[in-house]
């Protein structure tokens, strides 16, 4: 992605500025809201698309040029994780116009160089899952983003950098994590933290840069499990548990393009529920055990 401008400035406003009236919203949210060109300059040969993240920046997109410009405030510099979810936000439509598609999950490889992707929520185990297969000694793809491309009629899994991060109650599980935890609790009514750490600063030798998907598990942690299991799930349920974490509603020019790749990924790579123990030293044979050869 050399050829992408990106021009950002910095504001030192709390909140990031509004789009003129005369910008028609396309997709309304809390968190993220999309807006197209100004009526007046809408031109079919000129695509593009303005985002707002209310708390850490005002995004214009121009898939026709690709470049980024916008301001951004100071919480997108400081709060964790911020600038990498701004970024790839921005990006993500001129990553699909090279076919490219992100995808929201921890991508890992194993020795054998097969990539796992793990999609889910926030608390359904995701974060926990992949630190179980880092130390296991897999290699780490994105904790976040991966992105899917075709190759050699494939569908693989690249690499997106970030730093890792969890919470507290996954951080107890592994013995080398626990430090990360503060030996002062939090005062009382702050909301539990994640703890933020690079990867090499742990593990020997820990990125990876692409490999093929040969397996896609949705964990979910189940109370009262003694053991954790894999439980088979059709390709079709699959793809509709990967398109929130894939399908962008307003690009309506890839979504045709991404579900296509889903539907090759869930055809390619076999799918499960993870249904998680608190056993995390289970996980990284049960894993490897159900990716395909």
């Amino acid at each position: 992605m050399s050829d992408v401008l990106i021009q950002w400035e910095l504001s030192e406003q709390p909140l990031a500025p509004i789009p003129s009236a005369n910008n028609p919203i396309i997709v309304p949210g809390e968190l993220v809201s999309y807006y197209g060109p100004p009526k007046a300059e809408a031109e079919p040969e000129r695509e593009r698309i303005t985002i707002r993240m209310p708390k850490y920046g005002l995004i214009t997109v121009d898939l026709s040029n690709k470049r980024l410009n916008g301001t951004v405030t100071r919480n997108c510099l400081e709060v964790y994780g911020a600038f990498e979810d701004v970024l790839m936000i921005s990006l993500a439509p001129l990553y699909r116009r090279r076919g490219w598609f992100p995808l929201h999950a921890f991508a890992a490889l194993d020795p054998a160089d097969r990539a796992a992707l793990i999609a889910g929520q926030i608390g359904s185990g995701k974060t926990t899952t992949g630190l179980a297969l880092l130390e296991a000694g897999w290699r780490l793809l994105s904790n976040d983003s991966p992105l899917l491309a075709m190759k050699k009629n494939m569908v693989c899994a690249l690499a997106y950098p970030g730093q890792l991060s969890a919470f507290d109650d996954s951080l107890t599980r592994f013995e080398r994590l626990k430090h990360f935890i503060p030996t002062q609790p939090p005062s009382g009514g702050e909301p539990p933290a994640k703890r933020v750490f690079r990867a090499e600063d742990l593990f020997s030798e820990p990125w990876a840069t692409s490999g093929v998907a040969k397996g896609i598990f949705f964990p979910q942690v189940k109370p009262g499990l003694e053991q954790s299991q894999l439980v088979p799930i059709g390709p079709k349920k699959a793809v509709l548990k990967l398109m929130p974490q894939a399908v962008e509603g307003w690009d309506k020019a890839l979504i045709a393009p991404t579900l296509k790749i889903l539907n090759a990924l869930v055809n390619q790579a076999p799918c499960y529920d993870l249904e998680l123990s608190p056993h995390v030293e289970q996980l990284p044979e049960l894993i490897a055990g159900g990716m395909a050869p």
